[in-house]
């Protein structure tokens, strides 16, 4: 950490609403292992013993006590960071200045809409389709059943529908997020 160094956190909106927060380090102090950082033009005092690899981060702010869990990467983004303190969770991105503003340029790629299929949600072996299609169904309904580490997991419908076709036959072997049934 050197002194004087700035980076801009983004922290990512589910909808592509990010917030940039410009943070400069004003002090450093190693054998302590405690900074002062400015966040937009606030300063906080930081101390922790955490290293990089840790996955739980105590240490005090302004001379109070936090744990946090740290996460690397998540599945939307490879490079952010998971912060989860206090039940609040936040992913976010490190970056230099000149990194943030590239970064604002991206166009926001929305999430594809997979509320009209079922999807499996491990690898296994299909056993049972227990709907048909032009069948409705109601929440809470029996969809299918998959075989997974000799244990059977049985998907229900998670709301109302009409089944439009069914995918995946009995038997097939199924991979992560593979679709098994179709929603009108």
């Amino acid at each position: 950490m050197q002194v004087g160094a700035k980076f801009t956190v983004v922290v990512l909106g589910a909808g592509g609403d990010n917030k940039h927060y410009q943070i400069e380090v004003t002090d450093y102090d190693q054998n302590n292992r405690s900074s002062a950082v400015t966040v937009n033009g606030k300063t906080y005092y930081i101390s922790s013993r955490a290293g990089l690899g840790d996955i739980r981060v105590q240490g005090e702010v302004n001379d109070k006590p936090f744990t946090a869990q740290l996460e690397r990467g998540t599945a939307k983004n490879p490079l952010a960071l998971r912060v989860i303190h206090n039940g609040t969770q936040i992913d976010a991105l490190v970056l230099s200045p000149r990194g943030a503003e590239l970064h604002q340029l991206m166009p926001f790629k929305a999430p594809p809409d997979l509320s009209k299929f079922l999807l499996s949600p491990m690898p296994g072996l299909l056993v049972d389709v227990a709907v048909q299609p032009g069948q409705k169904v109601q929440s809470g309904e029996k969809l299918a059943v998959i075989e997974a580490m000799k244990m059977e997991n049985i998907l229900f419908a998670a709301q109302d529908g009409v089944v439009s076709k069914v995918v995946a036959t009995k038997g097939e072997s199924l991979a992560v997020d593979q679709v098994i049934i179709e929603f009108e």
